[in-house]
């Protein structure tokens, strides 16, 4: 995209009323004019000192030309005196630009009550002034220095050039003339006619209800616009929260990492138990030593692993890994959620998780998270970033948020886990001693 676009789709943005005038208008390069200029019809400007500009100073350089040729400061400027038309134009225009946020490049003109007037009425006090002969006005001193000359003669003033306007008013008129007799012979494309003929409506529609009015329509043009922006976000955000993609999610190679959290000490004992051989209490029938078939407690887990479209592979992958640590030392069953649940696994080995089918990439429900767990199952944790709202269910559930959005569940507990952390991850052997302490902190 070339410069000139990219200044275009700002002022677009900036200057949504403004909007056909800028789209519009054609911009050409002249290095014959030292910094901008129009005819009312082409926007002149000189590349390298265009380049020389930050961007919101080239915005402001061509927002003011654009302007010039919105109100129609060419054909109004006829019957006036030219200096004066120019200083009164410019001043008004830039202090509105100056108070949408833009930067008033070097030498233009600067009025700071312009604001208060549209170009005519500023024009007639400064034409009051002037034929008072005030030379210590304000105006006079501060601003109709800027120019190049103070002979009659020049009619420039601030930073671009107004030179071209006398020619086109004498243009104009020659060329009515030229209708009137059917003279005229100007052939154009379908697209340039069309273009000019958006251009001329503009013009006539801005242009009639000075400059005051049309930044203030522009200003409620803007705000019309970040209004219906921040209906659609929200109208987006509500439909990726209750919209399911339930596409298939391939995961390989998933591998291991160290455990982010001591899982012995997280985990309950739940109430089922597994059945062991222990010579604990073992008796001697007939000389040999004889183990009891003792119960022994083994916890049960239930875990939820958030498979939204916020969530790509590589943190689902985080996600399993840690399935896979607390495999080691509770029963297992995993499923996934996005605004529906997808059911349950039961994993019994590293390999059921390897296998494990994985769907998804919708919007992010919790409520459905919270209610998949069964009633029995005492541990119970859920693996996301975070990224929606909080359930309205309170659970007594275990949230592991990789990432750094801050959630406040009702119940349960929080585990952050943040990017250094997730880094980490890589590593299969660890010193836990670390682990257990944050465990332990966050766990009471």
């Amino acid at each position: 995209m070339s410069s000139i676009e990219k200044i275009k789709n700002k002022m677009l943005i900036k200057y949504p009323f403004f909007g056909s005038v800028v789209a519009n208008v054609s911009y050409k390069e002249n290095s014959n004019i030292e910094t901008a200029g129009t005819d009312g019809k082409i926007i002149y400007y000189n590349k390298e000192f265009l380049d020389k500009l930050n961007t919101d100073e080239q915005v402001f350089l061509l927002a003011h030309e654009v302007c010039h040729i919105a109100l129609d400061h060419i054909n109004r400027s006829e019957g006036k005196k030219p200096k004066i038309w120019n200083l009164a134009t410019d001043g008004v225009i830039n202090q509105f630009l100056k108070r949408d946020g833009l930067k008033l490049i070097d030498g233009c003109v600067d009025i700071p009550d312009a604001l208060n007037y549209d170009a005519e009425e500023l024009y007639y006090k400064l034409l009051k002034e002037d034929e008072q002969n005030e030379s210590k006005s304000e105006y006079q001193n501060s601003s109709l220095s800027n120019g190049d000359s103070t002979k009659d003669d020049n009619y420039d003033v601030g930073h671009d050039t107004h030179s071209m306007w006398a020619d086109e008013v004498k243009k104009k008129k020659e060329l009515e003339k030229e209708k009137d007799s059917n003279k005229s012979k100007e052939e154009k494309s379908e697209s340039d006619r069309e273009k000019e003929d958006k251009l001329k409506e503009a013009i006539e529609e801005i242009s009639k209800i000075g400059e005051k009015e049309a930044f203030n329509r522009n200003r409620e043009e803007k705000i019309k616009q970040l209004e219906e922006l921040k209906k659609i976000l929200s109208k987006e955000s509500l439909e990726a929260g209750t919209s399911t993609d339930g596409k298939v999610i391939v995961v390989n190679d998933i591998g291991r990492s160290k455990p982010i959290i001591d899982w012995r000490y997280a985990l309950r004992e739940a109430i089922k138990y597994d059945v062991d051989w222990s010579y604990k209490n073992a008796y001697i029938e007939d000389g040999v030593v004889s183990a009891n078939l003792e119960e022994q407690p083994i916890p049960e887990t239930e875990i939820v692993l958030d498979t939204s479209g916020s969530i790509n592979k590589l943190l689902l992958k985080n996600f399993l890994r840690e399935c896979k640590n607390i495999l080691k030392i509770s029963k297992l069953k995993v499923g996934c959620f996005d605004t529906i649940f997808y059911g349950f696994n039961e994993i019994r080995t590293e390999e059921d998780i390897e296998n494990m089918k994985f769907k998804g990439g919708g919007g992010t429900n919790f409520d459905v998270a919270v209610n998949a767990f069964t009633r029995r199952v005492e541990n119970k944790i859920i693996f996301t970033d975070g990224c929606a709202d909080m359930p309205s269910t309170k659970v007594d559930a275990i949230w592991i948020v990789f990432g750094n959005n801050k959630i406040k569940p009702i119940g349960g507990k929080v585990i952050q886990i943040d990017k250094k952390q997730l880094d980490s991850l890589s590593s299969i052997k660890c010193d836990t001693s670390h682990v257990l302490k944050k465990t332990k902190k966050i766990i009471e």
